[in-house]
């Protein structure tokens, strides 16, 4: 008899039981004051790097973060900068997520909770499968993003300044939802300038404003 393949053993599947769609309108009803961040991750190659991004749902604003790795140990590091950079503002920011079901979202805990402190940090709720209309901020910029970094173009070059500039160009870009005022000018409004600079997000005048590939020698 030929030997047998050994199986795989089978991944569980993720509870999502109280984070799932329907728990995020609940709590939002529940909760008007807490503002909501939508993440997501945008990559041209399966095997990065990655790109993890968040969007203020009352400001427009976008940053994003570079990652080498797709996992949830990688993505919720970035809170873990972010808490300690933003210290008190950081919940003013960071209270409420909203993303989808990738694996590297997946460790809720991770993203939930301060793992040095065991301090609760962070509500994450998750998007209903294959509905990306669920959190259309985060998706209808990702436009912005896919004029500089079109598909299948290697990221292999950029580094950490290279996104906080592109981002900084994307958030200095006027929008008719604003009236005409630009995701920056909406974010200074209602935080200040201090944050901007923690987030390392700069003003770019709008006639020096480029959403083309060679803002970051994308060839």
């Amino acid at each position: 008899m030929k030997k047998r393949k050994k199986l795989k053993k089978r991944k569980e599947p993720v509870n999502y039981e109280g984070r799932r769609y329907k728990d995020y309108i609940q709590f939002v009803k529940d909760n008007p004051n807490v503002l909501t961040t939508e993440m997501d991750t945008v990559y041209n190659h399966q095997d990065g790097p990655y790109i993890q991004t968040f969007i203020f749902q009352n400001t427009g604003l976008m940053i994003g973060f570079l990652h080498t790795k797709k996992t949830s140990e990688s993505m919720a590091s970035t809170l873990d900068k972010l808490q300690e950079s933003l210290e008190e503002d950081y919940s003013r920011l960071f209270s409420l997520l909203l993303t989808d079901r990738g694996t590297e979202f997946e460790k809720y805990q991770l993203f939930e909770v301060n793992t040095q402190t065991g301090e609760v940090r962070t509500n994450i709720f998750y998007c209903d499968p294959q509905t990306p209309s669920q959190k259309p901020h985060v998706e209808n910029n990702h436009n912005y993003v896919r004029d500089i970094i079109p598909n299948k173009k290697s990221l292999k070059h950029l580094t950490q300044e290279d996104i906080d500039l592109m981002f900084s160009h994307i958030n200095s870009t006027p929008r008719a939802a604003l009236n005409g005022k630009t995701p920056y000018e909406a974010f200074e409004f209602l935080y200040g300038t201090e944050i901007l600079k923690k987030l390392n997000i700069q003003k770019i005048e709008k006639d020096m404003v480029t959403l083309q590939p060679y803002l970051l020698n994308i060839k």
